[in-house]
């Protein structure tokens, strides 16, 4: 037995291939954005929408998950302004929060480091947004994980008549 057949076959594969990819059009390359439209579109995807997906304690296993954001605005430097409402002992309250967003080239990064969030301790997270999904690690006082989901936004409500 020889390897002439095997060897046959991978050239024909390699051909191929190689034809294949020279006919294939030439992919278009990505559209640089500057930062200010980088910044109002992370604004956009982040107002008025619910972050639904879950998350992880430890090695266990993971967990249903959602919060309300009502709305980001680019604050100084790299901090942002997230209000989001937060359901605590049966009540429904805008908390906001002064929180410093990284960019890993167009994709933005929430990256606390040990910040305090009052009435619910000290956190350390990165978490990052792409598309209409969001994924990242946490970790608060002795406990943390990992989070992930989908940006979904929230219908309008329709007006409420007196």
């Amino acid at each position: 037995m020889t390897a002439f057949p095997l060897v046959r076959f991978a050239a024909a594969v390699l051909l191929l291939g190689s034809v294949s990819l020279a006919d294939a059009p030439a992919a278009k390359p990505a559209v640089e954005k500057d930062q200010a439209t980088l910044d109002k579109e992370f604004a956009a995807k982040l107002t008025n929408v619910k972050l639904v997906g879950s998350f992880t304690m430890g090695e266990g296993e993971p967990r249903k998950d959602s919060y309300t954001i009502l709305r980001a605005a680019r604050g100084e430097g790299d901090e942002w302004v997230i209000t989001a409402k937060i359901e605590y002992k049966g009540l429904a309250l805008p908390l906001e929060m002064k929180l410093p967003v990284k960019w890993a080239g167009d994709t933005p990064v929430i990256s606390l480091t040990n910040k305090v969030i009052p009435g619910f301790g000290t956190f350390t997270a990165r978490v990052m947004f792409y598309g209409d999904e969001y994924a990242g690690t946490w970790s608060g006082g002795n406990h943390g994980g990992l989070m992930w989901g989908k940006i979904v936004k929230i219908a309008d409500e329709p007006a409420k008549t007196k």
